[in-house]
């Protein structure tokens, strides 16, 4: 081979050498790739809540992006299967989150760990991009915890409830002390109240009222402070007011207080403290610190047991949503402009709050009537309001080459009655209870662990899990004798029964519909000799059976039991079969329509219009590689939805 050869083929080589790599970063889109869930958001009810006008952000983002109509998620359809599935590509056989709460291998049957804090079985997309080199964020994101190995470049997580809510009587007596020399006027008279608060592994916190009395008949200056030293800050009586706490090894730490009663009578006055949470701020150099300087500490994500108690008004229980809700999107935009990362992922969990507490369409659910279901289907509507205005927000800072996906987890179903597994393994013979009601381990050979409208059921199989007690030859025994309690039970129902006259002009109102043909629903495991009775387990599975797979994993149940529509699964109850408290769940059948979770998604690289292919919730990590340019890992299941080529 001559010189001249060598020297064109040389050329040709490393002129070819770098083309795979060019190609990807042909592909690779240059702004920012925000994934944005609204937990519960279905599909059904996303269209319900346009069709009457309450989503006009939305309606206008619809007609530039596209939009899935055949969107589904995994089995089970709970929040933290689905969202670890949507980040990683895999399902929970492979992630290892089975259910929002399971029983892990190797502790006591009755001891649950929570989804939302263990580290995935895979890498999460925001982790897996940061080792290929890219810039990655997460806010609020379920399964992002940074404590568990699942770190973007930029973390912000909820470090968890460290006291709950309560209304506090406030007892004000007279003081005498340095703290008098600091108020501005030196005739009043000043009187403390003192609040103690219970913080979750910490000593008790104090909180510090001075009421300073000018003039009879005035409303008295209000002064909070944490330290017994200082008069604090001057505050309103008909504000929130923020009061942070600085506790060792918390990144942030803080709740809001309001005063409630007569402002001009002190001996009236009562305090509302909202929930105290935690807050994990990660990231590189200052950017805890910045975080915590620009927008505080993290707050409650709401106030649903106050509202409940009835501490604080609807107005007020709105107030405090619409703070988290605003407080995500200015941390999120923030981080999208200051860092500019690659990838940014965040979270709102109000939708999902309002259908689980609100969900009142169902003639036979507790409490329907006209007025009930007019006043929760207010609340519900004031949850996808709210969203439409943060969609509002969020679309109107795109810049040109940002992508924008907006992203559900599931969708949620009316509930009526609730079940308890555990309650009819106890029945059976193979589960024990004490005088209070709490399991005994020792004699206990199987227990139910219940989420949303499944449970897993864990037999208490001695070498595996803490103090089993059922050998192994005696297993399969024990597993089938637990799966004849929960197959072909008929159970009576409320929900057979017909609807109340109220119930078709309810549907019209809910609908917009001039005229409802109403229906009622059935069930398709209803009992043919007997209409008013059927199975409320609508399904048990165990190892080998079609579509356990897609749950099978060490942390999955011996028996995993799904509920029938209508039907909420409870692991507490305190009888077999209850009307339930809870108005809407998930958790069943991801084929359901009422569960169908809802995707939309906006770019230069993504083409406009309607997506009628089936996608899975394990299709989206797999997107995300592709717009990145990244190399898609192979514990990945699902594929791309574009092809970018």
């Amino acid at each position: 081979m001559n010189k001249r050869m060598i020297f064109y083929l040389t050329v040709i080589l490393i002129s070819l050498s770098p083309l795979a790599n060019q190609s990807a970063a042909a592909n690779k889109t240059s702004g920012t790739i925000s994934v944005v869930s609204f937990d519960g958001m279905g599909y059904m009810d996303t269209q319900r809540y346009k069709e009457k006008g309450f989503m006009p952000n939305l309606e206008k983002f619809e007609q530039e992006a596209a939009f899935a109509t055949d969107f589904v998620t995994v089995m089970p359809s709970l929040t933290a299967p689905s969202h670890a599935t949507l980040a990683t590509g895999a399902s929970p056989s492979k992630t290892g989150i089975v259910s929002n709460q399971f029983h892990s291998t190797g502790e006591q049957v009755k001891d649950d760990q929570s989804g939302f804090s263990q580290t995935l079985g895979v890498t999460p997309v925001w982790k897996e991009a940061r080792k290929q080199g890219d810039v990655t964020a997460t806010v609020a994101f379920p399964d992002s915890n940074p404590d568990n190995a699942s770190a973007a470049t930029y973390a912000v997580y909820s470090d968890g409830t460290l006291a709950k809510s309560k209304l506090h009587d406030l007892e004000f007596a007279p003081i005498d002390d340095g703290r008098i020399d600091q108020l501005p006027t030196d005739d009043s008279a000043v009187q403390e109240a003192v609040i103690s608060l219970d913080i979750k592994d910490f000593p008790a916190q104090q909180l510090f009222v001075l009421a300073v009395s000018e003039n009879k008949g005035k409303e008295p200056l209000i002064y909070l402070s944490t330290d017994q030293k200082k008069i604090g800050k001057q505050v309103s009586l008909k504000d929130w007011i923020a009061v942070p706490l600085n506790l060792p090894s918390v990144d942030s730490a803080g709740f809001y207080v309001k005063f409630k009663g007569n402002s001009q009578k002190i001996d009236e006055l009562q305090l509302f403290q909202g929930t105290v949470m935690g807050g994990i701020y990660r990231g590189p150099e200052q950017f805890g610190n910045e975080l915590a300087s620009e927008f505080g500490f993290y707050p409650a994500a709401d106030e649903i047991d106050a509202f409940e108690r009835g501490d604080i008004s609807r107005e007020e229980y709105e107030q405090a949503g619409e703070r988290f809700i605003d407080w995500v999107t200015d941390v999120s935009l923030y981080i999208k402009e200051r860092y500019e990362p690659d990838l940014l992922f965040y979270y709102y969990p109000h939708v999902d709050n309002e259908l689980h507490n609100f969900l009142l369409r169902d003639p036979a659910q507790p409490g329907y009537t006209i007025e009930n279901v007019q006043e929760k289907e207010a609340y519900v509507s004031w949850a996808f309001q709210q969203t439409d205005l943060t969609i509002g927000r969020i679309t109107d800072d795109l810049n040109d080459n940002d992508h924008l996906l907006l992203v559900s987890d599931h969708g949620l179903e009316p509930i009526h009655t609730r079940l308890s597994p555990n309650k009819e393994l106890e029945k059976a013979g193979l589960l024990a209870t004490d005088k209070n009601g709490k399991i005994i381990t020792s004699k206990t050979k199987a227990y139910a662990e219940a989420s949303g409208t499944i449970a897993h059921v864990y037999v208490n199989l001695k070498g595996r899990e803490k103090k089993g007690i059922v050998e192994p030859e005696e297993f399969e025994n024990v597993k089938r004798e637990a799966m004849k309690v929960f197959q072909n039970r008929e159970m009576f129902s409320s929900s057979i029964a017909k609807p109340s006259p109220e119930g078709a002009p309810v549907f019209q109102w809910l609908t917009g519909r001039t005229t409802f043909n109403y229906t009622y629903p059935t069930s398709s495991i209803l009992s043919k000799q007997d209409s008013s009775n059927l199975n409320p387990y609508e399904k048990v599975w165990v190892e080998g059976m079609p579509d356990y797979d897609e749950v099978n994993n060490e942390n999955s149940g011996d028996i995993l039991l799904s509920a029938a529509p209508g039907f909420l699964m409870g692991k507490d109850a305190k009888t077999a079969i209850e009307p339930t408290k809870e108005l809407g769940s998930h958790g069943g059948n991801p084929e359901r329509k009422s569960l169908r979770p809802i995707l939309y998604a906006f770019g230069p690289m993504i083409e406009s219009g309607e997506m009628t292919e089936r996608i899975s919730m394990t299709d989206i990590a797999p997107s995300l590689y592709e717009l990145l340019g990244l190399q898609t890992p192979e514990f990945v299941e699902g594929k791309p939805i574009w092809n970018l080529e």
